[in-house]
């Protein structure tokens, strides 16, 4: 299961999983990502996104493998956030978020929702304090 909230003001695509996720499952969200995207309008890219997996069960490999694949299409790189960070307080889904760092190395990743989206937030200048 999953939401899609966009924040115009912030340039925010907010994104919250729960449950468990198939391969199926991820794909459907990508797509739904890159509708929700192309609303903010041209220059696309220029949003962020937040991705709160605390609700998240622990997924397959073919799920992380699914959504690795939509971050190295180059037919819909354009369309990605210029920022994006994922929040959970589980360390094993932090370990699998970190696994998308090998299509994507500039992902934070973080234990709460108040760290991800500060780091989202912060001016381009601020210090980087993306998680390892």
């Amino acid at each position: 299961m999953y939401e899609i909230r966009v924040d115009r003001e912030k340039l925010l695509l907010d994104v919250r999983v729960t449950g468990f996720i198939t391969p199926d499952l991820a794909q459907a969200l990508t797509d739904e990502v890159r509708v929700a995207a192309r609303t903010f309008g041209p220059p696309y890219g220029q949003h962020v996104t937040l991705y709160d997996i605390t609700g998240l069960k622990v997924s397959p490999g073919t799920t992380v493998d699914v959504i690795q694949a939509a971050w190295i299409d180059p037919s819909i790189r354009h369309l990605w956030a210029r920022r994006v960070a994922y929040c959970t307080p589980s360390a094993l889904a932090r370990l699998q978020a970190a696994r998308l760092r090998e299509a994507r190395a500039d992902i934070g990743i973080y234990a709460t929702r108040k760290e991800a989206l500060a780091w989202l937030l912060a001016p381009s200048d601020a210090p980087d304090t993306r998680a390892a």
